[in-house]
Parts: C-alpha cells; sequence; structure tokens
C-alpha cells in the first residue's frame, strides 16, 4: 500500500469518526473531503514522471 492510500484511509477514517459528534461535523466533512482527493490525485507525480521518462 503506497503512502498516500495510508494517508487517505486515515483521513476517510477520521472523517467519520470526527463526523459523529456534533461540534465536530464540519471538521470530519472537511477530512472526508480532503481523503478522497488524496486517493484521487495521490500518484499523480508517478504517472507525471512515467510520461517524461
Amino acid at each position: 500500500m503506497e503512502s498516500h492510500h495510508k494517508w487517505g484511509v486515515g483521513f476517510l477514517v477520521a472523517g467519520i469518526i470526527m463526523s459523529v459528534f456534533p461540534f465536530l461535523r464540519v471538521l470530519g466533512i472537511i477530512s472526508l473531503i480532503f481523503g478522497v482527493l488524496v486517493f484521487i490525485f495521490g500518484g499523480r507525480e508517478k504517472r507525471i514522471e512515467e510520461v517524461i521518462e
């Protein structure tokens, strides 16, 4: 498992846990969105390096 996958899972789990509590709901939603974005855009530098070479 690559590092951006680990970070994405971490942010998703943290977002789910924070979304349960009403006073942390906004931070939980932001964490969920950030976790999804890390999954989507995490491996871009590897693909860019392959194209350059």
